[in-house]
């Protein structure tokens, strides 16, 4: 499973992403967009351990540009680790279980959110260099 540090080597390896603040706290941006932080345990619908009846400590917001991206996300990985709650209803950011993703997926969800948030110059240009 993933750990800070994994979403640190990931958000950073990408073009021009730099750690910035969103919230309050760290995040990882690109041209001032936030693309991915830390979420502090908060007792919203969705982000409480129905075991423990405690705040999830490992949750990461991922802020993904267009409501395809986010459809594409919540589509693409285990519910039970990429999913959303009310509060994100009117916006492109979902949440993710960090002790629950594989590094790959994070990856996977870190890259997507990059892309849609990066100035359209950046892609076009990471892509010729694909």
């Amino acid at each position: 499973m993933a750990t800070d540090d994994d979403l640190a080597r990931i958000a950073m390896a990408l073009p021009e992403v730099e750690v910035g603040t969103f919230w309050g706290g760290p995040a990882y941006v690109v041209a001032g967009k936030a693309i991915a932080n830390r979420r502090p345990p908060r007792r919203d619908e969705g982000t409480v351990d129905p075991r423990t009846g405690e705040p999830y400590e490992d949750l990461i917001v991922v802020h993904l540009g267009t409501r395809e991206a986010k459809e594409e996300a919540l589509g693409a990985f285990d519910p039970d680790v990429v999913f959303t709650i009310p509060h994100f209803a009117r916006s492109y950011a979902v949440l993710a279980h960090l002790d629950r993703i594989d590094v790959a997926d994070l990856e996977d969800l870190v890259d997507l959110a990059w892309t849609t948030r990066a100035p359209k110059r950046l892609v076009a240009e990471r892509k010729l260099g694909d």
